[in-house]
């Protein structure tokens, strides 16, 4: 069994793509706003074979 916490797991990844960000020239903040945006889309699902061909 894992002792370790979600937010434990979690919270270095999403430093360190904030920080990735920032060094790309992207503001914190829209950073962060972008991230809450695309998690709040809740569409983890992969893509299906069908939906990838109809973007080729």
């Amino acid at each position: 069994m894992n002792t370790l916490s979600a937010e434990a797991f979690l919270k270095p990844r999403l430093e360190a793509l904030v920080v990735e960000a920032e060094k790309a020239g992207f503001a914190q903040d829209v950073t962060i706003a972008l991230l809450i945006s695309l998690l709040d889309t809740d569409n983890f699902a992969p893509a299906s074979d069908t939906a990838q061909g109809d973007k080729a």
